[in-house]
C-alpha cells in the first residue's frame, strides 16, 4: 500500500519544476520587456483554475481518491510548463501560467488529501511534517536551479529541463497507480453539502484568514524579490540564490514544526510567525548585497515557513468527516481569491511608486493579519 515515502518521492520532482518554473516566467517576462504591471497579472494566472476549481478538486478527491486526479494534473502541468519551450513568447508565458495553474489544483489538493488519509494522531502530525519538508527541499532545488540553467542554458531551455521533471511525477503516479487508497465511501447525502457550512465553522475560518495573510506575503515576495534583483543589477543565479535562501529557511523551521507545537500550540505559533516575518521583510529595500539579501530572505523563511503547513494541518483537522478535500480545496480558493488580486494590485502600485513601498505594506500586512488571528484566536 502507499505510504508517505512513495508521496514524498512523486513531490519532489513536480514541485521543484513547478517552483522553478514560476520564477523562470517572472526572469523571462523581464527579458522579453514586461513592466511590473504585466508580470503582477502574470503571477495571477496561475491562480485563475485553482481559484475556480479547487473546491470542485477537493469534493473529487473526497469521492474518487488522489490518484486519478493526480495523474491527470501532473499530466497537464508538464505540458503547460512545456509551453514556452515550443513558442518561446509573452503570450505563451501567460497560457503557460494558466494551464500549469489547472493541472497544479487537482495536484495539490489530492496529495494534501492523500497525506492526510495515510495516519491519525501522531502519525497524521508526523506525515504532514515529512510532507512540508519535501515541499521545503523543492521549493529551494527549483529557484537555485532554475538560475543556474537560466545562464547557462538559457531561458527557453530551462522550459525544457523543468517540465522534465513534472513528467518524472507524472510517471511516478502511473507505476503506483494500484497502491493508492481508495475513496471512503460515507452513507450521507452528499448533494446536502454546502460551502458555506465550512465557511460557518469559526476554526475553519480562522484558519483561512491566517492563511490567505500568509500567502499573499508568499505570492509578494515570489514576485517582487526576483524584480528588486534585477532592479539592482542581480544576475539570475544570485537572485536564485537569494531565493534559495528563504527555501532552506523554510526547511529549517519546519524541520522544528513538531517541537514548536507541542510547546507553543498551533495557532499561537501561526500568528508568533506572521510577526516574525513582518520584521524581516521591512528590511529588504534597504540592502543590494546578495548575501544580505539572502541572510534577510533567510530570516522571511524562518517566519513564514510555517505558515502553509500549520494551515493545512489544522484545515485538515477541523474539517467534518468526509471533507477533508473540500475543506482543503477551499482554503485554497480562498488563497486564491488573494492569489490574483494581490499581485495585481500590487504590480499596478510597483508601476507607480516603485518597489520599496511595496515590501513595506507586506510587512504592515502581515503585522495587520497577525492581529486579526490573534484576535480570533482569543
Amino acid at each position: 500500500m502507499m505510504n508517505i515515502y512513495h508521496v514524498i518521492a512523486l513531490i519532489l520532482p513536480y514541485s521543484a519544476g513547478y517552483k522553478g518554473a514560476r520564477i523562470l516566467n517572472t526572469l523571462y517576462a523581464l527579458e522579453l520587456g514586461a513592466d511590473p504591471f504585466a508580470i503582477g497579472v502574470l503571477l495571477a494566472m496561475y491562480a485563475v483554475f485553482p481559484l475556480i476549481l479547487a473546491v470542485y478538486a477537493g469534493r473529487a478527491s473526497d469521492r474518487y481518491g488522489a490518484r486519478v486526479p493526480l495523474l491527470a494534473g501532473m499530466a497537464v502541468m508538464s505540458f503547460g510548463i512545456s509551453l514556452p519551450f515550443a513558442v518561446p513568447s509573452l503570450a505563451a508565458l501567460f497560457v503557460s501560467a494558466v494551464v500549469t495553474g489547472l493541472g497544479f489544483i487537482f495536484v495539490q489538493v489530492s496529495t494534501q488529501a492523500l497525506t492526510g488519509s495515510l495516519g491519525t494522531g501522531e502519525a497524521r502530525t508526523r506525515n504532514f511534517n515529512i510532507y512540508v519538508l519535501a515541499v521545503a527541499t523543492a521549493d529551494f532545488a527549483g529557484p537555485v536551479l532554475a538560475g543556474l540553467m537560466i545562464d547557462f542554458a538559457g531561458h527557453v531551455r530551462t522550459y525544457a529541463i523543468l517540465a522534465l521533471l513534472a513528467a518524472v511525477s507524472t510517471v511516478g503516479v502511473a507505476i503506483l497507480f494500484r497502491r493508492f487508497p481508495r475513496a471512503k465511501q460515507h452513507a450521507e447525502d452528499r448533494s446536502a453539502h454546502r460551502m458555506a457550512d465550512l465557511l460557518r465553522d469559526t476554526g475553519l475560518r480562522r484558519v483561512f484568514i491566517a492563511g490567505a495573510v500568509v500567502f499573499a506575503a508568499l505570492d509578494l515576495f515570489q514576485l517582487y524579490m526576483p524584480l528588486y534583483g534585477h532592479s539592482v543589477g542581480l544576475s539570475a543565479s544570485a537572485i536564485g540564490l537569494v531565493l534559495g535562501a528563504f527555501a532552506f529557511a523554510t526547511f529549517v523551521v519546519r524541520a522544528m514544526i513538531t517541537w514548536l507545537v507541542r510547546r507553543f500550540g498551533e495557532e499561537p505559533t501561526l500568528v508568533a510567525s506572521m510577526f516574525a516575518a513582518a520584521a524581516s521583510c521591512v528590511l529588504i529595500p534597504f540592502f543590494t548585497n546578495v548575501w544580505v539579501l539572502a541572510a534577510i530572505a533567510f530570516a522571511f523563511g524562518l517566519g513564514l515557513g510555517l505558515g502553509q503547513p500549520l494551515s493545512v494541518m489544522l484545515t485538515y483537522n477541523y474539517s467534518p468527516a468526509g471533507r477533508a478535500g473540500e475543506a482543503l480545496g477551499l482554503r485554497i480558493a480562498v488563497n486564491n481569491v488573494v492569489h490574483v488580486a494581490v499581485p495585481v494590485a500590487f504590480g499596478a502600485a510597483g508601476a507607480l511608486v516603485g518597489l520599496a513601498p511595496v515590501f513595506f505594506a507586506k510587512s504592515a500586512l502581515l503585522v495587520l493579519g497577525a492581529h486579526a488571528s490573534r484576535r480570533k484566536a482569543a
